[in-house]
């Protein structure tokens, strides 16, 4: 059985961490860790995660940012502090478990039965049979943005910005390494780095998309609405870093 360790971004998380959920999840699934970051958060997190540590130290850990990074940059701290460590996947989901925890076992499977893939993303395609909420103006803004970041990109990604990824442990490292542009679209600076290592269209064959079963929007959004001119500013800068790939 893969061994698994999921790093979960936090900040100020103390009164909306579902940590009944993930508590009870540790005890279901024996093969999943997980790695909390508080990114320097200024209300109860720390001492919260802290404790979630103490009930279960060899599943849990709390690792602790002095200063706010924003989310790439815990995500970033969190997968290469546990690089290293005896795991066979790293990936990351939102604390808010907009993704649910059953979908780590799904997009286990996908990389346990392609040895070929760094990468598997989940993806919010709706259709019939699966469940997924979002508020149709951020939808239908949202397929913009990720019709633009697909030709930033020069590649058929759906959704670069669903929270929910996972990794082959020995790709961390080089996806990793380098600070990102953008507290929020590190997501497309990483399809452009295993763009850089592997080539086109190579690079086809080692990451892939997943349907997932179910996602449901948080009304507590963390990006403020101010972020989206600064967002444009972001992408021209990522697409200048990454022209040549």
């Amino acid at each position: 059985m893969s061994i698994v360790c999921i790093i979960i971004p936090c900040y100020n998380e103390a009164t909306r961490l579902p940590v009944d959920v993930f508590l009870a999840y540790v005890q279901q699934s024996t093969n999943v860790n997980f790695c909390f970051v508080d990114d320097g958060s200024t209300d109860g997190t720390r001492a919260l995660l802290e404790t979630m540590q103490r009930q279960y130290p060899n599943r849990v850990e709390a690792l602790l940012l002095a200063q706010n990074q924003g989310k790439a940059g815990a995500v970033r701290a969190g997968m290469l502090h546990c690089a290293n460590k005896s795991f066979d996947y790293l990936g990351f989901l939102d604390a808010d478990l907009a993704t649910p925890l059953t979908a780590i076992a799904d997009l286990t499977a996908v990389l346990d039965t392609n040895s070929a893939l760094d990468l598997v993303m989940g993806s919010r395609i709706k259709f019939l049979g699966v469940d997924i909420r979002r508020d149709p103006f951020r939808h239908y803004v949202g397929r913009v943005i990720a019709t633009i970041i697909s030709n930033i990109l020069k590649l058929p990604v759906y959704d670069s910005q669903c929270g929910a990824k996972l990794f082959r442990r020995n790709t961390v490292v080089s996806l990793f390494q380098e600070a990102f542009i953008s507290p929020w679209l590190f997501d497309v600076e990483l399809l452009a780095r295993l763009t850089q290592k592997h080539g086109r269209p190579s690079v086809l064959e080692h990451v892939a998309e997943y349907p997932l079963r179910q996602w449901i929007e948080q009304s507590d959004s963390r990006i403020s609405s101010s972020y989206v001119f600064r967002m444009w500013y972001e992408l021209y800068r990522i697409q200048r870093k990454y022209r040549n790939v």
